[in-house]
């Protein structure tokens, strides 16, 4: 997988984001992509992305995550940075 995603904004501008991991939710049994801008919010905090994709093709879906969903990928993001 490549370590970079793109999107173009509708001014034809191209973005890049950093991908920080991918996984597969068990329970869900959805796969997420876990992104960055690596850009910081008003209280200096990383601003991460989640989406829903396709592994085989990384094809974002474009579907909402709901707030549990969320949950999940926070609980996992916790364990990685807790972890090293």
């Amino acid at each position: 997988m490549n370590t970079k995603i793109y999107t173009t904004l509708e001014n034809g501008k191209k973005i890049a984001y950093d991908i920080i991991l991918t996984f597969k939710n068990k329970q869900t049994n959805k796969n997420y992509i876990v992104y960055t801008d690596n850009s910081y919010d008003q209280n200096n905090k990383l601003r991460i992305y989640a989406a829903i994709y396709n592994p085989t093709n990384n094809q974002y879906l474009g579907e909402p995550i709901e707030s549990k969903e969320w949950s999940d990928v926070i609980t996992i993001l916790d364990k990685i940075t807790t972890n090293t």
